[in-house]
């Protein structure tokens, strides 16, 4: 079991009683995935974040150490933007009907299922619906919903969200059995029974696995670059069969997913070495860009990965079949005791940043004089920016302003790191190099130019 908990990481490997299991296992081996769909009012995106995913078997030594690695990205669940929006997150009207059971869950199958033995009732809060199989197969599940009331913990945690557990067998590895689904909604009618079969409709499933980039091989000799180049929105039906033909010596191939909320998109195709804004040293490389959160209501540090782009120079070495690896090939994290210092601080209305909002100041790491920014109170949000064509040399470029109170990025931004880095496939020990940190912080003197070096020297590779 690998369970993620904001930006903790746990790996579980032990024995699991039969009679301790509250489901039904059909077969073995199984993959189960729980997944929280969630909305950022800041932002007005969903994002999906995965809890923990478990692999049962039943053969000696089965839950070898070697498969942790493929646990991650084994498969997603997804649903359509336009019904989240609909049934979960409402047109904001203050009231909403919603089912109250709160005692006890009503069980049977989805036919059989009564919703009138939870009557309705005016809620304006959140309306919790719960759906639990005890068996997939048969379509028996045990129904509740209630109002959460406001002083509750989860009241404004989980204003907007959807909890998804969910199956898969070896056999139909297409197919997934959903075990337990909990949506906390503000849409009118939401905790309507046949949600949960108007959901299963929805659902997407996205197969997928974690497997090693690193044994491709090349022929350097050719003169010619022969890559793989598509576009493509959805990367369960990215078969991409056109390639095109470019110079060796100024071109390379590359594949990039990137994750803008619910949505995925994939590009495959050439890119010049001479217009790329980065400096490459070596091939292959994976660059990855994250952003890690600060959620308030749950008090956890989140981190969400915009992009993964995989670059190569041999031919055909952007093949599709490499977007299923690409989600979670390495991730960036930094400690929370040091997110909480250096970028959330203590609530103070006001703090020190430096001020230079027109240009970056460029120079070594050694040379950066910050004086030249100023320090000026800023009762907003402070950004800092650090820039690095080309991390070999040390030359860095760094900006730091606070940010107007009328612009989005003060509320949408208030703690927040975005993380750009490179990995080079063939180096040993493989470590990611940094190319740009943006930091949006509310810590007092949160701007000075040796916060980089404490990101540098605080980030762990996973």
């Amino acid at each position: 079991m690998r369970e993620n908990l904001g930006q903790s990481i746990y790996i579980y490997s032990d024995y699991f009683d039969y009679a301790t299991f509250n489901t039904d296992i059909n077969e073995f081996p199984y993959a189960l995935v729980e997944e929280s769909i969630i909305y950022d009012e800041n932002d007005g995106r969903w994002y999906t974040i995965t809890n923990f995913v478990v692999y049962g078997c039943n053969w000696n030594l089965c839950n070898k150490p070697e498969l942790i690695p493929f646990l991650p990205d084994s498969f997603q669940m997804r649903l359509p933007e336009a019904w989240l929006n609909s049934s979960v997150l409402g047109t904001g009207l203050p009231v909403r009907d919603c089912h109250e059971c709160p005692a006890e869950p009503q069980c049977g199958t989805t036919d059989y299922l009564d919703a009138n033995t939870c009557p309705i009732q005016p809620c304006n809060t959140t309306c919790l619906v719960i759906d639990t199989f005890d068996n997939p197969a048969s379509d028996f599940l045990c129904y509740q919903s209630y109002c959460l009331p406001p002083d509750t913990e989860n009241y404004q945690a989980e204003r907007h969200r959807i909890e998804i557990e969910g199956i898969v067998y070896a056999s139909q590895p297409n197919v997934v059995d959903l075990w337990e689904v909990d949506i906390y909604c503000r849409a009118d009618n939401c905790s309507r029974p046949g949600i949960f079969r108007e959901l299963r409709q929805q659902l997407t499933l996205q197969v997928g696995t974690l497997a090693v980039l690193f044994n491709e091989t090349y022929d350097p000799t050719i003169p010619q670059r022969r890559c793989y180049d598509c576009y493509c929105s959805n990367p369960l039906n990215c078969s991409c069969e056109r390639t095109t033909i470019m110079p060796a010596n100024s071109t390379y191939c590359f594949v990039v997913r990137e994750n803008l909320g619910q949505n995925v998109w994939i590009d495959f195709g050439h890119i010049d070495q001479v217009a790329s804004r980065l400096y490459i040293r070596d091939f292959p490389y994976l660059l990855a860009e994250e952003s890690i959160l600060y959620s308030a209501p749950t008090g956890l540090w989140n981190t969400i990965t915009n992009y993964v782009i995989y670059g190569c120079n041999w031919d055909y070495c952007n093949q599709p079949n490499l977007v299923q690896y690409l989600p979670n090939s390495f991730q960036m994290r930094l400690p929370e005791t040091w997110l909480n210092s250096s970028v959330l601080g203590t609530g103070q209305p006001l703090r020190n940043c430096h001020e230079c909002p027109d240009a970056p100041i460029c120079s070594t790491t050694e040379f950066i004089d910050s004086d030249l920014c100023p320090v000026a109170e800023c009762n907003t949000t402070c950004l800092v920016v650090d820039s690095i064509d080309n991390p070999a040399n040390n030359l860095e470029c760094y900006q730091s302003f606070c940010i107007p109170p009328g612009s989005d990025d003060n509320e949408i931004e208030r703690h927040r790191i975005e993380l750009e880095g490179i990995l080079y496939l063939q180096q040993q020990p493989r470590t990611v190099e940094l190319l740009q940190v943006s930091i949006y912080c509310r810590a007092d003197d949160c701007s000075q130019t040796t916060i980089f070096n404490d990101v540098s020297n605080s980030m762990m590779l996973r």
